[in-house]
């Protein structure tokens, strides 16, 4: 019997425990809404759902009792595009080593088959002997003979004779059957035919004549440990090696979905035992590693996407340090970036890009020497440098030179390198410029707030893009920043700038390999939004970069190594902790990249020489200057970008003269909506189209 429970309702007992409801309850009822009051029944708490009391709706009940998902009807692998092109370059490239590695091979293959062809048609020559003259019964008859049983002696010999002659027949037959159709083959069948029979026959009898531990063709694959399929037992026992409380059986780790191809590797999605957290599982990963028997940079844990009790353990190929990284989209021919929109900077260990915008946020990147810190602050450089209208002042103290190419390119308007007092001077007054800058673009933006135009008091798009508003995108790079940083008076100033620049479009990228109280202030820290950390040597150093509790939550940096891992980094700031490799491009690409830049803004850079300067192209021009995160624009606001873009080339150019030229490339005009006024423009979609069309005309 259930222990009685208190029901307290309004209406008039029924008799059921249970009070009788008006004929509607969409409003109060003063009459039948009486004083509450408490009546006692042992019915029980959790009553069926369909107990005859109460009327459930269909769509309810049935949805309700559903207790599983549909599969899936094309595997994980199949509906990404990405995942179809990661499986397809797998595949392709596994092909292309095999055809490669036995095309070189070839000679060594021939030699082989010439000699153990003849060898295997003696074989064969032998065992149709043996056939054709009974062999066995030869040596039947022996055996009778030596025990002295003539009758039986006889039998088998006269068995003998009867069938050597009729293997004679079938032999002979066969043999002019063969005879006649090599013949009519010779005659009929084209030579490239009779070349490959000839090849395949030569390569049957070289199978035959073989030694048994010599293969033919020598394996393109090698067996290691490093890759093996997962499967639910392996996964089990994994996990339940951990020693984590609470994750002992086997039995109660569930998997919602079957583990699948992800990219460069698996995913097993894991349901975990009530009680026990993903983060636990994440915090020992070098254990999960281990217990796989596989490199820890090859083993991935992560919390789920439904509940903190489950876990997604994606473990790949090959270890991550031995992947090659995905193609940079900067790189990309025409590429262009906005400091407001989301800008690939790096990929994660299934090779997915990694994004992330620049407004509105500071970084600090730490790790020790050697894990790639200046190049995962050149990746978010970089990234930045493809919108035309950012500024940039960097201050390196490690004085190797690594952002030179940005002041070679007329990128920075202030630049520093070394670890002089002059180098240091320089940084400093970098720092005092952005904090007294600050102040100048609060009052711009007050004044614009008041005119409607600065929503919230931050910086809009086109505010920062509106000629002479002084809002442009300013990112201030420091690199070593423990040198620079002890000093009291300027790492006051930082702070200070940090916290009020992100909303008027200063950024700040701090990068240093010692990321304690004195080198870099737990104020400055604690204001920073993005932070990367690379290899560290231990959990001190992990949650001075990340935040305290960082490594506790398996959020952790430690497993990085330096060299090996380099560029890798747990990044905290996005939408969830992720671990990422910062983009790496060669010194081409990057100078390709700042080339661009150059271009953006009207100049060249200096390595480019005279003749290879990009000649005048309205079309390129025009998708270079297009407003960015829009697919149409006037021709009038097109014309003013064209004018600042390029003064000496369109500083005469009225929104009529670019709409004539752009319907003479086969772009059509369309009526535009900005700024409450419908004037006519164009569709960014039309004039990249007729860009490509140019380029086939041209092929």
């Amino acid at each position: 019997m259930s222990r009685p429970f208190r029901v307290i309702h309004g209406g008039p007992d029924t008799g059921e425990g249970r009070p009788e409801l008006p004929a509607t309850i969409d409003e109060h009822d003063a009459e039948v809404l009486t004083e509450p009051r408490e009546v006692e029944t042992d019915q029980p708490v959790d009553r069926p759902e369909d107990d005859g009391r109460e009327l459930v709706p269909v769509y309810a009940t049935v949805t309700g009792r559903r207790d599983h998902e549909l599969r899936p009807i094309l595997p994980a692998w199949a509906r990404s595009r990405r995942d179809l092109e990661a499986a397809t370059r797998w595949w392709g490239g596994r092909v292309k080593h095999e055809v490669l590695y036995h095309l070189v091979r070839t000679p060594v293959y021939a030699g082989r088959l010439l000699m153990w062809a003849p060898i295997g048609a003696c074989r064969l020559l032998a065992a149709g002997c043996r056939w054709v003259f009974d062999a066995e019964q030869i040596s039947l008859g022996a055996q009778q003979a030596k025990a002295g049983d003539v009758g039986s002696y006889m039998q088998v010999k006269a068995n003998h004779k009867e069938q050597v002659k009729q293997r004679l027949i079938v032999a002979g037959v066969g043999a002019g059957a063969g005879a006649l159709a090599v013949r009519i083959a010779v005659d009929v069948v084209p030579v490239g035919w009779q070349a490959a029979a000839a090849i395949t026959l030569v390569a049957a009898l070289a199978r035959v004549g073989r030694p048994a531990d010599k293969p033919l063709v020598q394996g393109a694959k090698v067996t290691t440990t490093k890759y093996r399929r997962l499967t639910a037992e392996i996964v089990r026992e994994a996990l339940c090696s951990l020693s984590v409380p609470g994750l002992k059986d086997p039995a109660r780790i569930k998997f919602p979905q079957d583990i699948h191809r992800d990219g460069p590797g698996q995913l097993a999605r894991v349901n975990l035992p009530q009680g026990v957290e993903a983060s636990a599982v994440v915090g020992a990963r070098g254990k999960l590693s281990s217990a796989l028997r596989l490199p820890v940079d090859q083993v991935w844990p992560s919390v789920g996407p439904d509940h903190d009790g489950q876990l997604d353990l994606w473990v790949g190929y090959e270890p991550a340090s031995k992947m090659k990284p995905p193609r940079w989209s900067l790189t990309a021919d025409g590429a262009r970036t906005s400091v407001f929109e989301p800008m690939d900077f790096g990929a994660d260990q299934r090779q997915r890009p990694v994004s992330a915008p620049l407004f509105q946020r500071n970084w600090l990147i730490g790790g020790v020497p050697g894990s790639g810190k200046s190049f995962f602050a050149r990746a978010l450089a970089l990234g930045g440098a493809l919108d035309p209208a950012t500024e940039y002042k960097i201050a390196e103290f490690k004085g190797t030179g690594d952002f030179t190419d940005f002041y070679e390119a007329g990128l920075c308007s202030e630049y520093y390198c070394g670890v002089d007092d002059e180098a240091l001077e320089g940084g400093a007054r970098i720092i005092s410029w952005g904090l007294a800058e600050a102040e100048r673009r609060g009052k711009r933006i007050k004044r614009f707030r008041e005119q409607g135009l600065a929503p919230e008091g931050k910086v809009t798009p086109e505010l920062a893009a509106m000629p002479k508003s002084g809002l442009h995108p300013v990112v201030i790079v420091i690199d070593e920043a423990h040198e620079l940083l002890p000093n009291a008076e300027v790492a006051d100033a930082a702070e200070r700038l940090i916290r009020r620049g992100r909303a008027l479009n200063l950024i700040v990228i701090l990068a240093t390999q010692i990321p304690d109280a004195k080198s870099v202030p737990p104020n400055i820290t604690r204001c920073v939004t993005m932070r990367a950390c690379l290899a560290v040597r231990g959990y001190q150093e992990n949650d001075m970069i990340l935040g305290t509790g960082a490594y506790k939550a398996g959020i952790t940096g430690t497993a990085f190594r330096p060299e090996i891992d380099a560029g890798w980094a747990m990044v905290t700031g996005l939408r969830e902790p992720i671990a990422v490799r910062a983009q790496y491009p060669t010194e081409a690409d990057a100078k390709k990249i700042l080339a661009r830049a150059a271009q953006l803004r009207g100049g060249v850079a200096s390595w480019v020489e005279e003749e290879e300067a990009p000649r005048l192209d309205i079309l390129v021009d025009v998708v270079r200057v297009w407003p960015a995160g829009r697919d149409r624009a006037q021709w009038q606001h097109l014309a003013e970008l064209l004018n600042e873009f390029r003064p000496d080339a369109y500083g005469d150019l009225t929104a009529e003269s670019l709409s004539a030229l752009l319907r003479g490339l086969g772009v059509s005009p369309i009526n535009v909506k900005a700024g409450g006024a419908v004037l006519k423009g164009c569709l960014l979609a039309e004039v990249q189209a007729a860009a490509e069309q140019r380029e086939l005309t041209r092929g």
